[in-house]
């Protein structure tokens, strides 16, 4: 009569889900390791794989500078990894709330953004990044703000043309030719020569190192 009240007891406090679990335990210690396996980003050459391993350890070593994250950002849109690439600078820019080079993550991920024809909430990231450059005009230079400037007066023509750049290669160039449509047509030049400047109808926007490129929809 003992023997069958003890294994009456155990029986409630034993039953086929412990069993099971300890099935599982039992097969996790037994069992070797998973392999793991990992891969480079993109099909870059090694320099340029270098570069991208380089550029995230400065985000790691450094997570509230937008300098660095506006780097990594750039360099994962080279490679074809557009949603990382905003997914990092919109992570970075939140991350930098207090850093005056926030204004990089910013446009970062409004140029991150644009890249996946995403034009309304990169307008956002855009006029985002034109305030927090001016509330830092030490970490942003006058021609870093005219250079947003005009890519944001760009995109925001497009925005309110109404034109979803989703819709095809057509839609995409007919967005395009909107955002031009806003920008001022600028001839230098003496007497006689704004004649031939204007023949030419050429769109010039400040660029890096002092030279002038054609204004197009990315800073």
């Amino acid at each position: 009569m003992g023997h069958v009240i003890v294994d009456m007891r155990l029986s409630r406090y034993v039953g086929f889900i412990d069993l099971g679990v300890a099935a599982v335990v039992l097969v996790t210690l037994v069992l070797p390791a998973r392999e793991m396996y990992a891969s480079a980003v993109g099909a870059g050459s090694d320099a340029e794989q270098f570069a991208l391993a380089l550029a995230e350890a400065r985000t790691m070593a450094r997570p509230d500078d937008g300098a660095a994250t506006d780097e990594l950002s750039r360099r994962l849109g080279a490679a074809g990894e557009k949603d990382w690439a905003i997914e990092i600078a919109v992570r970075g820019s939140e991350r930098a709330q207090s850093s005056p080079t926030r204004w990089r993550a910013l446009l970062a991920a409004s140029v991150a953004l644009v890249d996946r024809l995403d034009v309304v909430p990169a307008l956002d990231y855009a006029n985002r990044a034109l305030s927090a450059c001016g509330d830092h005009p030490e970490a942003c230079p006058s021609w870093e703000q005219i250079r947003m400037q005009l890519y944001q007066e760009h995109l925001d023509a497009g925005v309110k043309s109404g034109i979803d750049p989703h819709r095809g290669p057509e839609a995409a160039q007919a967005f395009r030719r909107a955002g031009e449509s806003a920008l001022r047509q600028i001839h230098l030049g003496g007497r006689g020569a704004g004649d031939r400047g204007a023949e030419r109808g050429a769109t010039r926007a400040p660029a890096s190192g002092g030279t002038n490129r054609s204004t197009e929809t990315h800073p």
